[in-house]
């Protein structure tokens, strides 16, 4: 088995202030049971050095155990929940291994191979993948507003957290489906097999090295790192309603920033890829 860790700890950005997204993905072939008796164990060792309380969805956590045939099935199909779509895209994008590194990197690539098919046309971008990526993106935009107005949770952190850190896994997904043009099978494979060990912001800054709008997102984004690791900030932010939320400074600080960051990913794709580039109309049509 592997145990995986997402979130701030995924995106190696943690502070004291985190909690630790994790789940385990175990052998296709083995029984649930020959694992589940090293849980509370395992779930020991995580409190013991990690203070904050995983979330209460089910989808991290002691209680989140994967067989890997389950993430390699049925992808986009009836029983593809919330859920399931939230770690395998997790896994990829952001994902690091706490336990496991050999079993992680296997599984990892056969999630890859599994979105990108040896018969796929070489001059085009994993469509598939790519699909799946956006797909993501917008189920977790829509699945904020549910959570904030029918499950009355809290909405300051939540929309500051969507405006950045769920902002760049999505961009940084993206990107790797762009980078894979123009590529034959294996060649596509590799390369977003590296694409993806880097954190997300390594990946944005080794791609644009040379670009202008790089610094931009990188400052922006250490603006927004630096805040929320500061407790009054974060639990300022954690009081923010909805209707009040432009009577918090905290939060309209953060939102401006968060419109600089957009605009500098939104800059960053132009300059990255021209306009004859097939990202910008893949990511509309």
């Amino acid at each position: 088995m592997t145990i995986i860790t997402t979130g701030s700890y995924g995106r190696a950005e943690a502070t004291e202030e985190s909690d630790l997204d994790w789940f385990i993905i175990f052998d296709r072939d083995q029984p649930v049971e020959v694992i589940s008796d090293e849980i509370q164990g395992i779930n020991e060792v995580i409190t013991r050095h990690i203070d904050k309380v995983t979330g209460d969805t089910g989808t991290f956590g002691k209680d989140a155990i994967v067989r890997f045939s389950e993430m390699q099935n049925n992808i986009g199909g009836n029983d593809d929940s919330n859920e399931s779509l939230t770690r395998r895209l997790l896994f990829l994008l952001e994902g690091t291994w706490v336990y496991g590194e050999e079993r992680f990197a296997d599984y990892r690539r056969q999630l890859l191979e599994k979105y990108i098919k040896p018969d796929a046309p070489g001059e085009q971008m994993p469509r598939f993948l790519l699909n799946d990526i956006i797909r993501y993106y917008r189920t977790i935009a829509t699945d904020f507003e549910f959570k904030t107005s029918e499950r009355k949770k809290p909405w300051g952190l939540r929309n500051i957290k969507l405006r950045f850190s769920r902002k760049l896994i999505y961009f940084s997904g993206i990107i790797v489906a762009a980078e894979l043009k123009e590529l034959g099978w294996q060649q596509k494979i590799e390369k977003g097999l590296a694409l993806f060990e880097q954190f997300p912001l390594e990946r944005i800054r080794a791609l644009g090295a040379d670009l202008a709008a790089t610094p931009v997102i990188l400052a922006t984004y250490e603006s927004f790192m630096a805040r929320l690791a500061q407790p009054e900030v974060r639990q300022a932010l954690e009081g923010v309603v909805k209707e009040q939320r432009l009577e918090n400074p905290e939060y309209k600080e953060l939102r401006k920033t968060s419109h600089e960051f957009s605009k500098a990913l939104h800059k960053w794709l132009k300059e990255k890829y021209g306009e004859e580039h097939p990202i910008h109309h893949a990511l509309v049509f």
